[in-house]
């Protein structure tokens, strides 16, 4: 097929998913990225306040090539819209919405694309408040 639509029917042996012996689930509220040239490290964490003061305790984390990342941006991004139209927008706080990192003299100095770079994420940053507005 070049137009890569989904068949009418299944192409090949059908997928079995089947779950390890040991499964780990936990919670997260908190994910920290790590880029390589190679793959994406997702490090999950869950907020901890028990103490007074506000930190992020890191428990698991996962890397994932960049092929896959992008397939999971589909699969996300899918799900994200399909639960908003069933259950409505899903509220986030103004205190978490991502604010990009300033970018120094310094930083510019050193890498040629951190401009480019930079605009990215402020349009990306952009789009995300505009999808939050009913």
């Amino acid at each position: 097929m070049s137009d890569n639509k989904p068949a009418d029917k299944p192409v090949g042996p059908m997928l079995q998913i089947e779950l390890a012996d040991e499964v780990y689930e936990a919670y997260t509220n908190n994910v920290f990225y790590e880029a390589s040239s190679w793959d994406l490290k997702l490090i999950f964490g869950q907020l901890d306040q028990h103490e007074g003061g506000v930190k992020i305790i890191q428990h698991s984390a996962i890397t994932v090539p960049w092929p896959l990342v992008k397939i999971m941006i589909y699969w996300l991004k899918g799900h994200v819209e399909a639960h908003e139209l069933v259950n409505g927008k899903i509220h986030i706080p103004p205190t978490v919405i991502p604010i990009p990192a300033v970018l120094t003299e310094e930083v510019k100095k050193s890498d040629p694309n951190a401009e480019a770079v930079y605009a990215i994420f402020n349009r990306l940053r952009d789009e995300f408040v505009a999808s939050l507005k009913s």
